[in-house]
């Protein structure tokens, strides 16, 4: 490992010192290949923490990140940044400079790529912006990290201020929102890790106007007329809620709550009405729009748990079991809160993941704080302490435990580019075995039967060579391997009967016949990074949570989507069906544990 990728390592595990901070801002600046290997260990996490990304950033992206406009960008950055100190922080000057610098490489980046691959037809910003207006919008509501850009450069969002046409509003972060109101009570919710441009105010005619240029909103119009543009389509709406996703240039989805909302798709399309509760998904310009009234829509469920968990699952009795690395609770749907129950010994951090075996009898936990770095796992209900090991692991995706709990697989504890895969032994808590792969480990699962462990290996470079490969658990053999062919796996899961495999990427979901190797079908249409994957008991239901807070569910021998269910806008970090497979239960980034009822595949479909 080089000085670059080690000082990378610390910034994304958050150690980095001050003097590492200026070393690393020194490298980066004095080094093109130190500066491409960065980018590479910066985008694997990227993808490892469920952001969504489709963005090439090799070859020309990379020139564009190096050229003019991002000096610009930096220069302007570091100008307003030098007078003042970084909003809610306490950092040293130095610190703050190095950090801004390197804020703005990673806002450059999504500038640069959006101005290069924006869709022909998609609506221009203007290359002079108008004078600000002082009515034109306020920021009722902000939460989190929410930056103003303007022809000045970058500041702090604050509530309550004037917000002018020629702007635009950054939310930094998974829990960071602003809320944007327009004098005629026309409100604008943009969620987390979003990127919202503000055009000009129309003359004449009322209307608002705004480009989504990357991530979720959802408004709610009580007059004037409100444009949204997003890559290739366009959304209208004069009263009613609805809600936007982008993945960038090209491609979105709308989906009406409330009222009318008109969809256009490319200037030359005839608009598309929709209703309450319709959906419309577009990609490019040559791709007709898809109107789908089938699915069933859920946001309100059947029952809420206080509890924000790392895992879940039901027991055979129809309890939910949820557990973090300090507590759990043992809870039947719709009754009190049962309360929590303590691990011993005492901890005052909840780690970063905790994983349940199938049969609820074990969990393994990663808990990092000042004094240990370990995986402990330990026997439910009792809570005693089964074994350790002696490894530290940054991401709950690279952690999986064995169905028995007598074994621990993990990766992403030796970098660069999580290319080993370590199986433990956890009543000795020594090594069983360890293999490197050619690519880097982007997530692990047990198979069902305890002799085997599944690998997303995932190639940085493109995507050709990324495939699933299969171990045996035992003896560390390559078993079968899986050629994806598509970027960065992301999640992995099985059928209880080892026969198939669904593997989940950035807006899709593939599933596999594992003992012919035949995949059997690609599941898309949504445009976040799938963050887990469950199959129902018996193998007929397919459910995908994914990085803005939805649930997609399929009928996994049609293919036929059934539902969608919205947490709300937080990543999915699991999820699980009870043993009849009619409810799901979702644990989301710092939420509520929530249980759902699975909606059924119609019987008869006209549209199949």
């Amino acid at each position: 490992m080089n000085r670059t990728d080690e000082l990378t390592d610390r910034l994304i595990d958050g150690t980095l010192t001050d003097a590492e901070a200026l070393e690393l801002h020194d490298l980066l600046a004095s080094d093109a290949g130190a500066r491409s290997r960065h980018l590479a260990l910066v985008r694997l996490e990227l993808v490892l923490r469920g952001l969504r990304t489709e963005f090439d950033l090799a070859g020309p992206t990379v020139a564009k990140i190096e050229s003019d406009r991002v000096e610009r960008t930096t220069r302007a950055v570091m100008a307003e940044l030098a007078h003042r100190p970084a909003p809610g922080q306490r950092r040293s000057t130095r610190r703050v400079r190095v950090w801004a610098a390197l804020a703005a490489l990673a806002a450059a980046l999504l500038v640069a790529v959006w101005f290069g691959q924006r869709a022909p037809d998609a609506p221009r910003l203007p290359d002079d912006p108008p004078r600000a207006a002082p009515d034109f919008a306020r920021l009722t509501s902000v939460s989190g990290s929410v930056a103003v850009v303007g022809p000045a450069g970058e500041t702090a969002a604050r509530q309550n201020q004037s917000f002018a046409p020629d702007q635009t509003l950054r939310t930094v972060g998974e829990d960071s929102v602003a809320v944007v109101e327009f004098p005629d009570r026309t409100r604008i919710e943009i969620h987390p890790e979003s990127i919202v441009r503000f055009g000009p105010e129309s003359t004449g005619e009322l209307t608002r106007k705004l480009f989504l240029i990357q991530g979720r909103i959802t408004a709610v119009t009580e007059g004037g007329r409100l444009v949204v543009g997003a890559g290739a389509t366009e959304v209208k709406a004069s009263r009613g809620s609805f809600a936007l996703w982008s993945a960038g240039p090209g491609s979105a989805r709308v989906e009406s709550t409330a009222g009318d909302v008109q969809v256009s798709h490319g200037a030359p399309a005839e608009p598309v009405l929709l209703g309450p509760g319709h959906a419309a998904y577009a990609r490019d310009e040559q791709t007709p729009m898809r109107i789908d009234a089938r699915w069933r829509i859920d946001s309100e469920p059947r029952a809420r748990l206080d509890f924000q968990a790392l895992d879940v699952g039901f027991n055979l009795d129809g309890e939910v079991w949820a557990v973090s690395a300090k507590q759990w609770a043992r809870w039947t749907p719709g009754t009190p809160d049962p309360g929590r129950t303590l691990f011993p010994p005492k901890v005052f951090n909840d780690g970063l993941a905790a994983w349940l075996t199938p049969d609820r009898r074990a969990v393994a936990l990663c808990r990092i704080d000042d004094r240990e770095e370990r995986i402990v796992v330990r026997e439910l209900p009792s809570g005693a302490e089964r074994g350790q090991i002696p490894v530290r692991v940054n991401d709950p995706r690279v952690l999986c435990v064995g169905p028995d709990a007598s074994w621990v697989a993990t990766a992403g504890e030796q970098k660069p580019f999580n290319r080993r895969i370590r199986v433990w032994d956890v009543r000795t808590g020594a090594e069983r075995f360890s293999r490197e792969v050619n690519d880097s480990v982007a997530c692990l699962a047990a198979l069902p039967d305890g002799r085997g462990l599944a690998v997303g290996v995932s190639d940085l470079g493109g995507g050709a060579n990324n495939a699933v490969a299969i171990f045996d658990a035992v003896t560390g053999d390559r078993l079968v391997e899986l050629p994806t062919r598509r970027k960065f796996i992301t999640s992995l899961t099985t059928t209880s009967d080892n026969r198939r495999l669904a593997a989940g990427f950035n807006g899709a979901v593939q599933i596999w016949d594992v003992p012919n190797r035949k995949l059997l079908r690609t599941l898309d249409g949504f445009e976040r990074g799938v963050t887990r994957v469950a199959f129902s008991p018996r193998g007929d239901i397919l459910a995908a949570g994914t990085s803005d807070g939805q649930v997609w569910i399929w009928a996994s021998a049609t293919g036929r989507r059934t539902q969608v269910i919205d947490t709300g806008t937080r990543a999915v970090r699991s999820l699980a069906f009870s043993a009849d497979g009619k409810l799901l239960v979702t644990a989301t980034n710092k939420a509520p544990v929530a249980v759902w009822e699975v909606a059924p595949e119609p019987a008869n479909d006209p549209n199949t």
